[in-house]
């Protein structure tokens, strides 16, 4: 039923949920300037699957990482460009 509480719900008859992660976000310079936030009113989704919204934000996810990489979990992408010269 259309009033019936989503916790005593079916599965099937719940409604599509997303959530947020870091692994692309993208705003116009003006909103951060006049709100100082890149969390704007319009949100356009961007879908990853698995890993690719592994977002690293603690010690504890580094070491996850790390973990991932080391049993062949994930792989990082080859590193095809020179890195950027440094100033010295």
């Amino acid at each position: 039923p259309a009033q019936q509480p989503w916790h005593s719900s079916q599965y099937q008859t719940l409604p599509e949920v997303y959530v947020q992660n870091a692994s692309l976000e993208i705003a116009r310079a003006q909103l951060i300037f006049e709100s100082r936030t890149i969390a704007g009113e319009v949100v356009m989704p961007f879908f990853t699957e698995g890993h690719e919204g592994f977002d690293i934000n603690e010690e504890e996810d580094w070491q996850l990482a790390e973990g991932m990489l080391s049993s062949g979990e994930v792989e990082l992408p080859p590193v095809t460009v020179d890195p950027f010269p440094r100033k010295t």
